[in-house]
């Protein structure tokens, strides 16, 4: 009996040593890294050009996902953050936007602003600047981090990046830290949501050297691509570049002066800065350092977004700047192994969205494929509020098809219009701010008009101009959406009654927003090539593969929380199996 007792005990404790083995084993570090606006397919595209430990960490000994694409319809820069950072669709974390029109105030809305708090790390005489400080304070639901130091009170949880709304979107609102780069004061910065660190701020000691520095002065082609193969893998002719938006400075291609911060931070060099800070933080904070709780940092490389809207996915620009931000990934990579253990980390690698190419650009590229030139094929929809970006304009000064807009209603509901007046007492429609057009409701009970009227109305002039694929009403959105409809739970998913507008809008695949200009591309529909992105993770027990299932960067939250044993993100948000060590699906052939 003695025996069978001792005997009991003896396998009680081994197993809760084995146990406790287990979970020392577990990574000490979970790094999420989202390369701003990069494309799913830049990692074929651009494989066989990459070094041995940057994407092809991933590649080779990673577990990769193909197929993830986002859930959402408005691909943005502050959604596809926060999503990463929460787990959560927008319409339930609430960044359905970088900006949306607040019907109370008649003002934008700017994903991160807070006027509750202040500047840290402006310098001692700087002037005011048009944008806020920013928090996490619009961001309606716990995130990843939130989420973490509820089960480890101990951990460290802090987010980096050149856009503030990438740094404090997915970091959440109980992160230690959240450190975005300010082009007006050309330093680092944060705001006084976040508990004190004066230590991190001392990294900006390190920029005038780096904004000095000769080698960041110009960006010309690394060589890592031979020429023959930019030719064949890009489509950039010179008769083309009149279609790139690139600022001053830059030529329409290489090579690139950098004559300031602004521009070095925009090219591959920022890239180089950002993961120069995140070694920072990681030593500030001792990161990975602890046994008892695991630590997460979350770095937003934006340099790719900003060179991206300018060049398009098709450019010799992306293509460069691509095998450099391979080649600055392992330094980063290989520092981290040193620092913290390869044994003691996981990175995960995603996007917050994807990209179009420039119009001028897929039109050409259709012609030279097919023979074939259709001008429809692709292109810009404005519905500017304003010619020139006049802040508050008459109704002569609105933009062109919002005027059309505006002169159509007055037919269909019978009063004239006084073109005199501000668009804000006589125009029918408050603010466009894509994807959504916002009703004065002021103006339509002043003309007796019902809501769901010219709602309607709206809806069927819009879907007649050339490039819009489909619109909604809110009243539709929010009555559910037939599924037969294009794209409807990922508007249904975008969609927040309390912030969207009442009529909302999807272009045809091709078609952008233009902003007003005619030059470069940008993001933000539901298709293809805004909503795949990479995910990708790398660390200890991380099954190797490129696995089929069809997932989402939602699944980031769902499998770190997987991992540590607690609950994060959306329930129907598949957790990323071979990352725990476990097939799930099967793997694709190489």
């Amino acid at each position: 009996m003695k025996r069978a007792r001792a005997a009991a005990v003896l396998i009680l404790a081994f197993l809760l040593c084995a146990a406790g083995l287990r979970a020392a084993e577990k990574p000490s570090l979970v790094v999420v890294i989202s390369v701003d606006q990069m494309r799913a397919d830049y990692l074929e595209r651009f494989r066989p050009y990459f070094g041995k430990d940057g994407f092809n960490r991933f590649l080779e000994r990673g577990a990769v996902y193909p197929e993830a694409r986002y859930r959402h319809a408005v691909t943005y820069t502050g959604p596809g953050h926060a999503t990463i950072g929460t787990g959560l669709d927008p319409r339930t974390h609430g960044i359905i936007a970088n900006l949306w029109y607040d019907r109370v105030s008649g003002r934008e809305i700017y994903c991160v602003e807070d006027r509750d708090v202040r500047w840290v790390g402006a310098p001692p005489d700087a002037k005011p600047i048009p944008i806020l400080p920013a928090s996490p304070i619009l961001l309606d639901r716990a995130s990843l981090g939130d989420r973490l130091k509820e089960k480890f009170p101990g951990a460290r949880v802090v987010g980096i990046s050149l856009k503030d709304r990438a740094a404090v979107l997915m970091a959440g609102r109980k992160a230690d830290a959240a450190l975005w780069f300010e082009e007006r004061f050309a330093r680092f910065v944060t705001s006084t949501y976040y508990p004190p660190r004066p230590s991190l701020l001392a990294f900006d000691q390190r920029l005038p050297a780096f904004f000095s520095s000769p080698e960041h002065q110009k960006w010309s082609l690394s060589k890592r691509i031979p020429d023959e193969d930019l030719s064949r893998i890009t489509f950039d002719p010179p008769e083309l570049h009149d279609a790139k938006g690139q600022p001053e400075g830059y030529r329409p291609t290489f090579d690139h002066v950098l004559s300031d911060p602004k521009a070095i931070i925009s090219s591959p060099w920022g890239d180089v800065l950002m993961l120069e800070l995140a070694r920072f933080v990681i030593e500030d904070f001792s990161l990975g350092a602890a046994a008892d709780h695991p630590d997460l940092l979350f770095i937003g490389l934006s340099s790719t977004d900003y060179y991206g809207h300018w060049f398009g996915p098709d450019s010799k620009e992306i293509a460069d700047g691509m095998v450099r931000l391979d080649q600055t990934l392992e330094q980063f990579f290989v520092w981290l192994d040193q620092k913290v253990g390869r044994d003691k980390t996981l990175v995960f690698l995603t996007s917050d969205h994807g990209v179009q190419p420039i119009p001028e650009v897929a039109r050409a590229k259709k012609k030279k494929e097919t023979g074939e030139d259709n001008y429809l094929a692709a292109g810009r929809v404005d519905f500017s509020n304003s010619r020139g970006g006049v802040q508050s304009p008459t109704m002569r000064q609105l933009g062109g098809d919002r005027f059309t807009l505006e002169h159509f209603l007055a037919k269909t509901f019978g009063y004239d219009l006084n073109l005199d007046a501000l668009s804000s007492t006589e125009a029918a429609i408050a603010y466009f701010q894509e994807p959504c057009f916002y009703l004065n409701r002021a103006v339509l009970e002043r003309r007796g008009l019902a809501a769901e009227k010219v709602k309607e109305a709206v809806r069927d002039w819009v879907v007649k101009r050339p490039g819009v694929l489909k619109a909604f009403t809110n009243t539709e959105i929010i009555n559910g959406l037939p599924a037969t409809a294009p794209y409807a739970l990922a508007i249904e998913r975008s969609f927040r009654a309390d912030r969207s507008g009442e009529v909302f809008l999807v272009l045809k695949p091709g078609w952008m927003w233009s902003y007003g200009t005619e030059r470069g591309t940008t993001h933000g529909q539901p298709n293809d090539d805004d909503t795949r992105v990479p995910l990708a993770a790398w660390g200890p027990g991380v099954l190797a593969g490129s696995w089929n299932p069809k997932v989402s960067p939602l699944s980031i939250a769902r499998t770190v929380a997987a991992l540590y044993g607690f609950e994060a993100g959306d329930s129907d948000a598949a957790v990323l199996e071979p990352v725990l060590g476990r097939a799930s699906g099967t793997k694709k052939a190489e």
